[in-house]
């Protein structure tokens, strides 16, 4: 019988601070600092995006399982669609036990996700989180009840930094690429309204780049 189930965000989620700030309900969690309360009540951890390191104290003692907008063990770390536009490894979502180590351990359950030429991150992005809530839908009672295979990635892949993904965002206009290459970075970067991609003009001037694509009806 399932006892407890708390919803908890993480604590550096600005937007969830300030939508959630007067709900008793959803607090935020800093799961490093509070490590020792999580151990003691509770056995089961279900992560998505907390985009917080979690102390090995915590995955050895407790089920950890987190959703994974990635497809492991390519690209794990930050923004794993974005670096698969540009070096052309598989994307997806990926359901798994969580180690030690940054978006690795045994995959419950995984899938790819497809990148047309014509898509940007930010369209990459929304066909995983509906993956994402397919998969968990999918697997929420095995998970629960402790019902589920698993199997171990394939190798240990690749990782991405932030500092990586800031790297890609300041654009050298000396910089010698393809066509295509520069339209994938461009895209890959492009989400939104979000600034990502920028160079610096002659006068020291910082200046955004996105791009438009348009597959033709």
């Amino acid at each position: 019988m399932l006892n407890q189930f708390d919803f908890r965000y993480s604590y550096n989620n600005k937007s969830f601070i300030n939508k959630y700030k007067k709900d008793e309900n959803f607090q935020p969690v800093n799961i490093r600092e509070e490590k020792d309360n999580i151990i003691k009540n509770y056995d089961l951890i279900l992560s998505a995006h907390c985009k917080q390191i979690f102390p090995k104290e915590i995955v050895n003692k407790i089920l950890c399982i987190n959703i994974h907008p990635g497809y492991n063990p390519y690209n794990r770390g930050w923004y794993p669609h974005i670096f698969s536009i540009c070096n052309k490894l598989p994307t997806g979502a990926t359901l798994h036990i969580m180690d030690e180590k940054v978006d690795h351990g045994p995959i419950i359950f995984q899938e790819k996700v497809e990148i047309n030429d014509w898509e940007t991150s930010f369209d990459v992005y929304n066909k995983i989180l509906e993956l994402e809530v397919k998969i968990i839908h999918n697997y929420i009672e095995k998970i629960i009840h402790n019902e589920f295979e698993t199997k171990e990635p394939i190798s240990e892949g690749n990782i991405n930094t932030k500092e990586d993904f800031n790297k890609l965002c300041k654009l050298d206009l000396n910089e010698i690429l393809s066509l295509r290459e520069a339209i994938d970075r461009l895209r890959a970067l492009t989400h939104g309204n979000y600034k990502n991609a920028y160079f610096f003009d002659e006068k020291g001037n910082k200046i955004y780049v996105k791009i438009l694509l348009e597959k033709e009806s």
